[in-house]
């Protein structure tokens, strides 16, 4: 007779998973430490998963890794054309989408991490670097409704690329030391701050670099 799953025990077991993938990775991670860490067997978890790549595929589903892409996309595009998000009213739809992304964070910081820093070897190895050349693509989208003057050459572009190389380090580095939900938010709020005057900067001399061209 069929052993009936119980669903606790099986949420238990991903969210070890989570864990496991997000400190040492997929080759690292182990069926017999993330049961241990579940509070569970290693024969007990074959009953809910045949093996590793079918537990991998439950804990980072493409639509978890789909969802925090459109996030991402969402919380720039939100800012439509304004320079000064920090000026904007609370009901503009950028502090919402801020707000839906951070809670996003928070509820899947394990699962974030192992995308940022442990995906080798998984179909999600190129997850960083495809995500940096994705916000660049959607910075300069932004940028020419905000700064519609500014001129971006091939290195300029390169330079983008690598300050959102920086900034989703950043985030890594905030997923890894930041445990508490008041803390990681205070974190990614700051280095948000942070990161935007650094854009506007930045956009501001692309702008001007025409400007000023014979």
């Amino acid at each position: 007779m069929p052993q009936l799953q119980k669903a606790h025990v099986r949420e238990a077991i991903v969210r070890a998973a989570a864990a496991a993938l997000a400190e040492a990775g997929y080759e690292g991670a182990t069926l017999a430490a993330v049961a241990a860490a579940a509070g569970t067997s290693i024969g007990n978890l074959y009953k809910y998963f045949a093996n590793k790549e079918e537990l991998f595929a439950a804990t980072v589903p493409a639509s978890l890794v789909g969802e925090a892409e459109a996030l991402l996309r969402g919380r720039i595009e939100a800012l439509g054309a304004s320079r000064e998000p920090g000026g904007l009213a609370a009901t503009h739809p950028y502090h919402a989408a801020s707000d839906e992304l951070l809670e996003f964070a928070t509820a899947h910081r394990h699962e974030l991490l192992f995308l940022l820093r442990h995906a080798q070897g998984t179909e999600y190895e190129s997850f960083f670097e495809d995500l940096a050349a994705t916000l660049t693509k959607i910075a300069l989208g932004y940028a020419s409704r905000a700064y519609p003057d500014a001129v971006f050459s091939a290195a300029s572009r390169r330079a983008l690329t690598r300050i959102y190389r920086g900034f989703l380090s950043s985030i890594a580095s905030i997923l890894a030391e930041e445990r508490s939900r008041p803390a990681l938010h205070g974190a990614v709020v700051r280095l948000t701050t942070y990161h935007l005057a650094g854009l506007r900067a930045y956009f501001v001399a692309a702008q001007l670099a025409k400007e000023t061209e014979p």
